[in-house]
This record gives C-alpha cells, sequence and structure tokens, in this order.
C-alpha cells in the first residue's frame, strides 16, 4: 500500500491510501481509499475519487504520442514517438516566433488535476521564457479571487476546520455536498453544538434541504440580496462601528448604496420573501460567532464582481471576526510550496507576455479574428466541454492555420481537434507535492505506478520541448519545491483581523468601497423574456471534477424544471425537449421536480459531448461574455426557452 493525496481541482486535497498488485504488466492499482495524518479528511474518500483507477486504465488513455492522419474532430491518428513529436512542435513554434513573435503561441493550460509542482511544471516555464500569450484562468473563480483581493487585499482564509465551533454557518453560491464533500460534516459538528445553518442557493441542494434557512435567491441578484441585509443591520442598529472604524474604510459609501435596498424591494429582485431576507439579517446580526462560507456560484453573471464584493463586505460590516467560528472562508491556498524556485533564470526573468481570456477562446481564436495566435498549446484542458459558446470554440478549434497541441491524460473532445496529441501522466504515476485550498494540509504525492504507457509528466514534457526549443535545462526533484514535505499543517494565520490582515496595499483595513471601482452596484441584465424566459444555470456534479471522468461515469444529460414552468408548458418527466438560446439550440430529456427555483433551469456542466443527442452540449447555449470587475465567464447569464420537439 502507498499513502499519497489526491490532486483534483477540489479543495479537499484528501490524503489517499492505494494498493497495489504485481500483474503480468506491472504494478497495478487494486483500490483507493483514505489515509490517516489528514484531520480534514477524516477517514473517508469520495466516491469519484475511489473510483480514479478508471481513468488511469481507461479505454480512452493516451499511451503514445499521435500526430494527426484525418481533419481536425474527427479523432484520427497515427501513433509517433515523443522525439518526433517534440521536433514537430518545436519546429511550429520557432517559425511562429521568427514570422509573428512569441506572442503567437497561447499557452491554455489548466492542469486542473495536477499537484503543486506540476501545475508550475517546467512546461509554464517555457512559455514563461519565450514569451508566449498567457491565457487568464477567467473560466472559474477569477472575479471572486479579485472580488476578495479588492475587499480583502491579501488577508487569508478562515480555517474551515474552525467551523466546528461557529454558531450560525452562511453558505453562499456553494454546494459543498458534491464539490467540498468534507465541509458538511464540520458543519453538522456545529449543528449538534446548536448552531444555525443557512444556504443561498437557487437549487434544494443537499445542504439546503437541511438548513434551517434556505433562500432560493435569483441566479445573478446576489448583490440585491446582501445590500438588504446590510441596510437592515443599519436601521436595526446591528452595525459594529468600532469594529468599521478600526479595520474598514468606505463602509458610509457602501451603506449609502444599500439605503435603497428595502427588504421589499429586494424581494421584487431576487425573487425570495421579504420576510426570509429579514430572516437572515436578524440571525446573522445577532448571532455570534457566524461564519461565511462563500462559493463560486454568485459570480457567474455580469453582476458577479458585485455580487462578490457585497456579499464579503457583510461580515465586515456586522464585525464577525475574531473568535474561533468566526470571519470568511475563501482559498485557504498557502504558498508553502514554492514551485517556481525550481525554474531556471531565462523563466523567471522571460520577457512581457500578453494575456488572453480563458473562456472567450472562440472569439480571440476565431477564424475570422485578427489574433495572431497561430500555436495553441492545451494542457490539462478541456476547452471544446468547458468553454462558453460552444459553436463558436469547435470553429476555433476546426482551424487548419492553427497548430494545436493537447497533452491529457485521456483522449477528451478537445483532443479530437489536436494536431498533436501528448500522453500526460495521472497523479499516481510521479512524485509532486499536494497543497489544499479547503485546509490548511501540504501533502507528498508519492509515485504509485510506473508511469503508463509512454505517458509522461508536465514537468518532462516541459523539458522535453524545451531542449528542442535549444534550452540547457536539468529539473530539480519535485519535493526540492517545499521546505517540509509533510503530511502537515501549514502554520499559517488564519484569525482574521487578530493575525492576518489585508495588508500594506490596503494600509491593513478592508476595501468597502474600491478606490477604483467604487462600491459594488446591481444592474440588470438585459434579457429576452418574450423569447427567453427561463435563466439556466449550470452547476457541478457529483460524478465530475469539471469534465474529469466523462470517459467512465459521465451522468446522462438532461434539463430540470421546476413542476410550475414544465406545467405552463405542457412538459412531462421523460420526453425529449429543445432548450434554445439566444446562441444555439440542443436536444436533451426533461426532469421535473422542485429542487430547483421556478423560472430557473439547470444542467450539468463538464458532459461530454458524445453523451448529447446531436454532440453539442450545454455550453451550445451559454455566452462568452465577462462580468465588468475582472471578465470573469458568465455563465449563469444564459435565457432559454425549453418546448417538445
Amino acid at each position: 500500500m502507498v499513502h499519497t493525496a489526491c490532486t483534483l481541482d477540489c479543495p479537499d486535497a484528501c490524503s489517499l491510501a492505494v494498493t497495489v498488485a504485481d500483474g503480468d504488466a506491472g504494478p497495478r492499482i487494486v483500490t483507493i481509499d483514505a489515509a490517516p495524518d489528514n484531520p480534514l479528511t477524516d477517514g473517508w474518500i469520495c466516491a469519484k475519487v475511489k473510483r480514479h483507477a478508471e481513468r488511469v486504465y481507461a479505454p480512452e488513455r493516451v499511451l503514445t504520442p499521435l500526430i494527426r492522419s484525418g481533419s481536425k474532430g474527427e479523432g484520427t491518428f497515427r501513433a509517433a514517438t515523443w522525439d518526433e513529436a517534440t521536433a514537430l512542435i518545436a519546429a511550429r513554434m520557432r517559425g511562429v516566433i521568427e514570422r509573428k513573435g512569441a506572442g503567437a503561441i497561447a499557452a491554455f493550460t489548466y492542469n486542473s488535476s495536477a499537484a503543486r509542482v506540476e501545475r508550475a511544471s517546467f512546461t509554464e516555464a517555457l512559455f514563461a521564457a519565450i514569451g508566449a500569450a498567457e491565457v487568464e484562468h477567467t473560466i472559474c473563480a477569477h472575479t471572486m479571487g479579485v472580488s476578495w483581493q479588492s475587499v480583502f487585499g491579501s488577508m487569508r482564509s478562515a480555517d474551515p476546520l474552525d467551523v466546528v465551533h461557529s454558531k450560525l454557518v452562511v453558505v453562499w453560491g456553494a454546494n459543498p455536498t458534491v464539490s467540498n464533500t468534507h465541509f458538511p460534516p464540520l458543519v453538522q459538528q456545529a449543528v449538534r453544538s446548536g448552531a444555525r445553518v443557512v444556504v443561498i442557493d437557487p437549487r434544494r441542494t443537499a445542504m439546503a434541504a437541511r438548513a434551517d434557512l434556505h433562500l432560493a435567491v435569483r441566479p445573478g441578484t446576489d448583490a440585491a440580496l446582501a445590500y438588504a441585509v446590510a441596510r437592515w443591520w443599519k436601521h436595526g442598529d446591528m452595525l459594529s462601528a468600532d469594529f468599521l472604524a478600526r479595520h474598514a474604510d468606505g463602509f458610509g459609501s457602501f451603506l449609502e448604496a444599500a439605503e435603497e435596498w428595502t427588504p421589499e424591494r429586494a424581494a421584487e429582485v431576487t425573487g425570495l420573501e421579504a420576510a426570509d431576507i429579514v430572516t437572515l439579517a436578524q440571525w446573522w446580526g445577532s448571532t455570534r460567532p457566524s461564519m461565511l462560507r462563500i462559493g463560486w456560484g454568485p459570480e457567474r453573471n455580469a453582476n458577479g464582481g458585485a455580487a462578490c464584493r457585497a456579499i464579503l463586505s457583510l461580515p465586515m460590516l456586522g464585525g464577525h471576526f475574531g473568535e474561533p467560528g468566526s470571519g470568511v472562508i475563501g482559498s485557504t491556498s498557502t504558498g508553502a510550496v514554492q514551485s517556481r524556485r525550481r525554474w531556471p533564470a531565462e523563466a523567471l526573468d522571460g520577457p512581457p507576455r500578453r494575456t488572453l481570456p480563458m473562456h472567450q477562446l472562440g472569439q480571440w481564436l476565431a477564424p475570422e479574428s485578427d489574433d495572431p495566435c497561430e500555436v495553441l498549446f492545451v494542457q490539462g484542458a478541456n476547452p471544446a466541454v468547458m468553454c462558453p459558446d460552444h459553436d463558436a470554440v469547435v470553429r476555433a478549434l476546426r482551424r487548419d492555420d492553427v497548430f494545436t497541441v493537447v497533452h491529457d491524460q485521456v483522449l477528451t473532445d478537445t483532443a479530437r481537434f489536436a494536431d498533436v496529441v501528448l500522453p500526460a501522466t495521472t497523479s499516481f504515476e510521479l512524485d509532486d507535492m499536494g497543497g489544499s485550498y479547503g485546509s490548511l494540509m501540504v501533502l507528498p504525492v508519492n509515485q504509485v505506478i510506473p508511469p503508463v504507457g509512454e505517458s509522461r509528466s508536465n514537468d518532462a514534457t516541459g523539458l522535453a520541448l524545451a531542449r528542442a526549443m535549444g534550452f540547457d535545462w536539468h529539473a530539480s526533484p519535485a519535493r526540492s519545491a517545499v521546505d517540509d514535505i509533510g503530511p502537515r499543517r501549514a502554520d499559517v494565520p488564519t484569525r482574521q483581523f487578530v493575525d492576518t490582515f489585508p495588508g500594506a496595499s490596503h494600509g491593513d483595513r478592508a476595501q468597502l468601497a474600491h478606490p477604483q471601482h467604487g462600491v459594488p452596484r446591481y444592474q440588470p441584465v438585459a434579457t429576452d423574456p418574450a423569447h427567453y424566459p427561463l435563466t439556466l444555470i449550470s452547476p457541478a456534479t457529483s460524478k465530475l471534477v469539471n469534465s474529469m471522468f466523462g470517459e467512465f461515469q459521465s451522468p446522462a444529460p438532461s434539463i430540470l424544471l421546476h413542476p410550475d414552468d414544465a406545467g405552463k408548458r405542457r412538459l412531462v418527466a421523460g420526453q425529449l425537449v429543445e432548450v434554445r438560446s439566444s446562441t444555439g439550440a440542443i436536444q436533451v430529456p426533461l426532469e421535473v421536480h422542485d429542487a430547483t427555483r421556478p423560472g430557473v433551469a439547470v444542467m450539468s456542466k463538464g458532459v461530454w459531448l458524445r453523451e448529447y443527442p446531436g454532440g453539442r452540449g450545454v455550453n451550445s447555449l451559454t455566452p462568452a461574455t465577462g462580468d465588468p470587475l475582472a471578465n470573469g465567464a458568465c455563465f449563469n447569464d444564459t435565457f432559454v426557452e425549453v418546448a417538445a420537439v
């Protein structure tokens, strides 16, 4: 048995115990389960990771470099050697650099299944050294990250383990039961000690079903709800004047902006009952200690930046900091693993790089675009499934004048459009270092089995390409990126406004009215209710991590409607329906139940295209617009109509 750690794009970063058996073809993973030495994992792991070996040995596993032999999108390739593939890639990159400069190479690197060193590997170092265009991670958590920085600067998250001491837990725009599975048991510990739980989500999630109060807010209206709570506190003498005076700037302007948001007006906008808004305000304003766990749901619309900033400002107004069980839980990433200290000087001192928004690939790489990109390097990402405006993305990926390289573990929908596919290792096939963004654990990632087939890590791939490009680079061990490999808890301050503060850029004070952006402002999104009266949201599912594992356990595609919405359209569960938006139309089976609020339709994100009738997924319906604060993706600004086929 080998102890290692989960590296998937999940806050938990569980400790794993992997059983390996010797076979005719060498060591093979038999079972994956929880390992000790991690207070968050607590002896159990999610069902997704228990089945992770099915990806390791999937029929779709890429076992050798592949070079396209048919049309883009057909998925027709011939096998190649690593030397042939890297020589071809390097030649194309050198040619582009000579003609247009390195900015014509786009590094679309997400690496969401990689641990800390692999996420900042020698592939990333190579693109930094040559000055390739950097594709910003605007697809998820981007707006939330900018919002946190604008309000809290460099202040660290509260420790999620601290929630057991809370008397009120507010879960706003998160579904931890699906994507942070070890957090709900911590909340239940608090409940057993008398805590109340409030969940704010358009859907009745598993956590919402158990909550003392569930506010099924209309997508995109969270800022109005936050302002209504602030106004109630102001008029109910629930503001913490002393705390604000010591630790905040701009609260006067914020409260002035909140004045128009009576519970009644906020109820009209948010679709909630005014009495429920008042209950939230009263409970939160009068209960100490209280903890806010904010998710990434509120960011996924044009009001995302305003919503996140307004939500984050509420604990400041109430002074809900300082004692165990109080504060705000965001990303706990500690920086304990310093991956870039392994980088060569050429990478650390590389030329300036232009940036491109990840979620707008279909725009900047469109056939008619004047963007200079001629080489697209995709690593650990599946834009054909995950990017909005799917039809535009496919048109971009079909371009014969753009040389596309995909480095991935399995033949994804995106890999089918590649000119070269490079086989990638899973986390069970290399040494690395794990760090969580939902706890403070630092964990060794230990190699469990040899690389499957001819797969190579991000590090090894980057080194091979760098040498083909003329760099004389050699990698130091992954463990050299950290002083203590653990398993251990990172020793960082987490008691907000006691031992961690907003930092020098904020003068150690939170900013409720940002110098550049002012106070948050809710702006109604332009819609066409006569043609597209339903809001479609596309949250995570319990079976996938983004689109990972879709090769063997994809949920069946469907659309969920509230019974009222289905009844108005004379639709019944199980029938095939057409879902149409201003960007496209698809056909899927219908589900009907009241786990979503009226007016809000739900489809799962990440489902592979082959699962859909016609091969076009949910992102055929979503726009590639961006929020005004950070140009983060606005998946939830998708307005649809549903009709019988």
